[in-house]
């Protein structure tokens, strides 16, 4: 199991960028030293969600470049001692891959890659509306747990099984470090049948079985690379399910439901609730001592942490780096302290798909256009989707009091300082208004942490000695 591993996870967006992001290693080497670089897919797709709807596993998607800048990018990654982890989109394909189009035909191998039914199941999508679409082509329903233009992988199926440890030795060869492996844990479909939970997607009734670790075990465990789970549900995770995925499979596990809870409940991210400090408080406390545990503050998923909590963006770095933080994950933008981007007012210049879902769950409601474009705008995927701005980079550097040079200072801090690195953890106040104080211990050492959400007072940290490290001023 890898610790003290720092992330940093790009999500390509612009025309060239493997070539840019091999451009821009030695800035971010320089202020963030991270141990790996997570680039989220840039494989070939139709690019309806994201690059999450793969149609080729193995080849590169033209505008983001090509093989060769590919590797030019590991090669430059290689100097800084940077490895360079891929998004493993295993749950799903894009309805236009070849593999789903021959099973569509009844293709006598592919038939059975995805997961078909006579009838379709009471399931919802993760995106809203059934999880069962209709082909004429197979006349059968196949199962979508996001969009229905990304149908369900058949686990069951050995040959599937084949194909992705194929593609994982594919991408090893070419020199990649390790996977952060997209919805690790509802790969297996164990119990086709109406859904148990009213009012949650259906995948619940075989959430996280015996079947899908099985196939991790088979797909990732000693392959000698780092390997990032991110599971589906993590709000409903528990201790047990944890370190079964965990210790069979992955040497980290992305986030666990930890950001989610602070304002926003499962399947129901399409509203703007006030921030639950002490339900979100209380989760990181839970989650944060477990060594395999990666937090994250920002993601592709989620709309800019500054903008969605209303808070100082060196808070949030104390958040992170001084509780406990085995393997942390920084979102490109977060060390400069990225806001949400102005966003359209019109949601037909939207790519994402949750927005625009997002965007028709409200209008059939009854919103106006205004009213709903004012939640998707706040609390879209697409504000942390927009391409950084690397001048905002060389500006920050050059400021000592930047919010890139106080990442910098408690990256080092959290590197070197044996009490943050290694101390355990003792909750001294959790409260409402978002102050939360807590202790950093070991050996006699006793370090001390306020933090204030509010913005009411100034958070900082005090060593054994009371004497200040660190404000957030």
């Amino acid at each position: 199991m890898a610790k003290h591993k720092l992330i940093y996870q790009i999500y390509p967006s612009a025309v060239g960028d493997l070539r840019d992001i091999a451009d821009k290693i030695p800035l971010i080497a320089a202020k963030l030293q991270p141990d790996y670089i997570w680039i989220s897919p840039f494989f070939k797709s139709p690019w309806i969600d994201g690059g999450y709807d793969v149609s080729d596993y193995c080849k590169i998607e033209q505008r983001f470049g090509n093989m060769r800048d590919f590797h030019h990018l590991i090669t430059v990654a290689k100097k800084y001692n940077i490895g360079i982890l891929l998004d493993l989109v295993i749950n799903h394909t894009s309805i236009e891959h070849s593999w789903f189009r021959k099973s569509e035909l009844h293709d006598p191998w592919y038939k059975d890659y995805y997961v078909w039914l006579d009838k379709p199941l009471n399931w919802k999508s993760f995106f809203g509306g059934p999880a069962f679409d209709y082909s004429a082509l197979r006349g059968k329903y196949y199962l979508h747990l996001y969009d229905r233009s990304q149908p369900d992988l058949n686990f069951n199926n050995p040959r599937v099984i084949k194909e992705f440890k194929d593609i994982i030795a594919f991408w090893k060869k070419q020199g990649v470090a390790g996977f952060r492996v997209d919805s690790a844990n509802i790969l297996a479909e164990s119990n086709l049948k109406k859904g148990l939970i009213p009012g949650l997607p259906g995948f619940f009734s075989y959430y996280q079985n015996n079947k899908t670790i099985s196939v991790l075990e088979k797909l990732l465990a000693n392959k000698g690379m780092f390997m990032l789970a991110e599971p589906v549900g993590g709000e409903f995770f528990s201790k047990r399910k944890f370190h079964e995925l965990t210790e069979k499979a992955f040497d980290a596990s992305f986030n666990v439901g930890t950001l989610d809870v602070a304002d926003s409940f499962f399947s129901t991210k399409d509203r703007i609730y006030p921030v639950n400090y002490r339900r979100w408080f209380k989760k990181l406390a839970k989650w944060a001592p477990e060594p395999a545990f990666s937090m994250a503050i920002e993601s592709h998923d989620a709309p800019r942490a500054p903008s969605r909590f209303d808070v100082n963006p060196r808070v949030l770095a104390m958040l992170q780096f001084l509780l406990p933080s085995y393997n942390p994950c920084i979102y490109q933008g977060q060390e400069l302290g990225t806001l949400n981007a102005d966003l359209s007012t019109n949601i037909e210049d939207y790519r994402g798909v949750q927005s625009r879902q997002v965007y028709v769950r409200l209008r059939r409601e009854g919103k106006t256009k205004q009213q709903a474009m004012a939640v998707v705008r706040r609390i879209s995927r697409d504000n942390a989707r927009v391409p950084i701005d690397w001048g905002e980079y060389i500006l920050q550097d050059k400021r000592d009091d930047s919010v890139l040079n106080f990442y910098s200072k408690i990256i080092a801090l959290w590197r070197n300082d044996r009490v943050i690195r290694d101390g355990s953890l003792k909750v001294v106040k959790i409260k409402k208004s978002g102050v939360f104080e807590f202790y950093r211990i070991l050996d006699k050492k006793q370090y001390f942490v306020h933090l204030d959400f509010s913005g009411k007072s100034t958070s900082y940290l005090k060593d054994d000695k009371g004497e200040l490290v660190l404000l957030s001023k």
